[in-house]
């Protein structure tokens, strides 16, 4: 019996407390839930873009691509001169972008003494506006790398890109 008096005596305390901060509780809570709401408004009409992006590759360059990623998501291969193709979805944010890559080589290339090899550039991340889920990567000679966000796969010729974003 001494068990269940010391149940009730602290049931009593939890109820005289319930009744005492309750309010406080409730109004906390609702405070939180209503912040919480509004900074989901926000985000989602004033706040900054997010969400999946898909990369594309361009190669302008003599040499295949064996893979390349961009602040560590991955990218898909490409041929040499003009092949590439798209990869989706990662999260790219921020002000800037690293940008790695592999080269391969062709059969010719090989013969002639080239091996793959890796290179690394970080360049300014150009900025990315509503509806630009589409990150077009620019591979050029001279390890020039050149970024563009696009609304779909149609893009601009290398030679059209402004030389605000030129990894160089």
């Amino acid at each position: 019996m001494d068990f269940f008096r010391r149940l009730e005596k602290i049931d009593g305390a939890v109820n005289r407390g319930y009744a005492r901060w309750g309010k406080w509780l409730g109004a906390g809570l609702l405070l939180f839930i209503l912040a919480w709401g509004g900074w989901l408004i926000w985000a989602s009409i004033w706040g900054p873009p997010t969400g999946p992006v898909t990369l594309i590759i361009h190669s302008e360059i003599d040499r295949p691509i064996l893979g390349f990623s961009v602040n560590g998501v991955a990218g898909s291969n490409a041929s040499a001169h003009g092949g590439g193709g798209a990869t989706c979805c990662g999260s790219i944010s921020g002000k800037t972008a690293e940008v790695v890559w592999t080269l391969s080589t062709t059969r010719a290339q090989y013969n002639a003494g080239l091996r793959t090899e890796n290179r690394r550039i970080t360049m300014p991340l150009p900025e990315r506006k509503w509806e630009e889920n589409y990150l077009h990567v620019y591979f050029l000679p001279a390890d020039n790398v050149r970024l563009w966000w696009g609304t779909g796969f149609i893009h601009p010729k290398a030679e059209e890109l402004p030389d605000a974003v030129n990894g160089k």
